[in-house]
């Protein structure tokens, strides 16, 4: 059973809703930050170096080039949740087509956006346990 901290990478292009993200997040001991970064743009490396369980990209009114961001982090990192805090509905369609696993509305209180991580953490410790192979230890 997982008893570590899901790793969360928080991408946010505002300095002030980003550290917002991050003391929304800070506290909580089963959820760590593992990088924090203005863009997409700026995690490729990040994303292959520290290989984040969750990735949590705020995206305003998505652009092409958002899109195909975060279609490549999703690619380069297949194995991470991608949660996509969006600013409406159109938005949330484009970004599930594009990688991401679940998307959460910006107004959402604190209260739902750790709910929501929580569940992405559960959903990895499942996809461990499907892992497992019990003749892996003999």
């Amino acid at each position: 059973m997982r008893t570590s901290p899901a790793t969360v990478l928080v991408i946010e292009k505002h300095p002030l809703l980003r550290a917002a993200i991050v003391n929304a997040i800070a506290d909580e001991p089963d959820l760590t930050i593992c990088a924090v970064a203005a863009n997409g743009q700026d995690t490729r490396q990040v994303v292959e170096a520290l290989r984040p369980e969750i990735i949590l990209f705020s995206i305003g009114n998505p652009g092409q080039e958002d899109l195909e961001t975060m279609r490549e982090l999703h690619e380069r990192s297949p194995d991470a949740f991608v949660l996509a805090l969006t600013s409406s509905e159109e938005v949330d369609k484009s970004v599930l087509e594009h990688g991401a696993n679940a998307t959460l509305a910006k107004t959402a209180p604190r209260a739902e956006l750790l709910q929501t991580l929580r569940v992405m953490k559960a959903n990895l410790q499942h996809n461990e346990e499907d892992d497992f192979d019990p003749q892996d230890g003999e």
